[in-house]
């Protein structure tokens, strides 16, 4: 009986040091993998037409959809690539910022109107960072999180500490 108690006490220290270390590895997230599946089931498989743009229903179901966060994500390490759409700007001798939204195309918010609050994450820095241009593709590293719609952000529902920012290669964007 010993022996069996000690064999499973082994087995569990060995499946969560094996689930703990597994959850410390970086997933490389696509942008589509922050809206879950189905959430927009209800556009037919023909295309949006005109008059459906002009439906306020319909209009409500894709605002609703944006906000939908994909649970299987959250609370991972991540890495992700993007632009910086910066909020606020140090003017010191270099132009720095210390938070940014992270987008999937260069020049969304600032030209266009924003992606849904789902395809955009709030990224805070440990230490400013020099801001990047516009078309400059970067990639971040951290955890992510769902936090409700921050207004001042475009609405974006997810969050994430940058552990690691760095400047990528248009051939290296993982779309």
């Amino acid at each position: 009986m010993f022996y069996l108690i000690k064999t499973l006490l082994i087995i569990t220290t060995i499946s969560f040091i094996n689930s703990f270390s597994y959850s410390k590895e970086t997933a490389y997230l696509k942008w589509l993998e922050l809206v879950p599946k189905n959430a927009y089931s209800f556009v037919p498989e023909t295309g949006v037409t005109e008059e459906m743009w002009e439906d306020e229903i319909f209009l409500k179901k894709v605002e609703e959809a944006g906000l939908l966060i994909n649970n299987n994500i959250l609370g991972r390490k991540i890495r992700i690539d993007g632009f910086m759409v910066p909020l606020e700007f140090d003017f010191g001798d270099i132009l720095t910022v210390e938070e940014f939204v992270l987008v999937p195309d260069a020049g969304m918010c600032i030209h266009v109107p924003p992606p849904p609050p789902n395809q955009m994450i709030f990224i805070k820095l440990k230490k400013p960072e020099r801001v990047r241009y516009m078309f400059q593709p970067i990639a971040v590293e951290g955890v992510l999180k769902n936090t409700p719609p921050i207004k001042e952000v475009y609405n974006s529902i997810y969050e994430l500490t940058a552990d690691k920012l760095e400047d990528i290669e248009f051939e290296d964007l993982n779309y």
